[in-house]
């Protein structure tokens, strides 16, 4: 993959370029770009867990003793949701697409995740002998997966920049 200098890439990126003549680092600076979108994924995703179930959390803590634990799952979602569409639209999928477009669509993986965990919590609150933190902290990790796929092939399809020679993008860097 030759460097790239175009106003896509950002400072980062552009010394990372540099670099990868590097007997030391041209290795893991080439794998970088191999993986960039899913390297990226995991770092938004990472902050997204933390922030997502920071604020549920927080919302369960404050709220749980005055509403049903479900209607406080809904209403964090639509800040959580709100906080990785950010993430993963500007930067994992550095999406051009329109937001009117995209935002539902990102929305509805979300949103289906949430209903299979509508569906799932009690069932595992019920069956597991783990506490309501432990048992949506497990949901979380299925949702990473399913999501990743879910966004990249629905969400921010056609709304991706496409480079000559950047593999970050196709399917087979997947």
């Amino acid at each position: 993959m030759e460097p790239r200098t175009d106003r896509e890439s950002n400072p980062i990126e552009r010394r990372l370029d540099g670099l990868r003549a590097n007997p030391a680092l041209g290795g893991a600076v080439r794998f970088y770009f191999r993986r960039r979108e899913q390297l990226l994924y995991l770092l938004v995703g990472g902050w997204n867990t933390v922030f997502g179930f920071g604020s549920w959390a927080l919302f369960q803590y404050v709220l749980g003793g005055y509403l049903n634990y479900l209607v406080v799952l809904l209403l964090a979602w639509p800040i959580n949701v709100l906080n990785a569409y950010l993430g993963y639209r500007y930067l994992v999928f550095r999406s051009r697409g329109s937001v009117l477009r995209e935002l539902p669509r990102f929305s509805l993986v979300y949103l289906a995740t949430l209903l299979v965990n509508l569906a799932l919590l009690p069932v595992a609150l019920h069956l597991l002998p783990l506490t309501i933190y432990v048992v949506q902290a497990l949901f979380t990790g299925i949702v990473v997966v399913c999501s990743y796929l879910g966004h990249k092939h629905f969400s921010f399809r056609g709304g991706r920049p496409s480079h000559p020679g950047d593999t970050s993008f196709s399917d087979s860097a997947a």
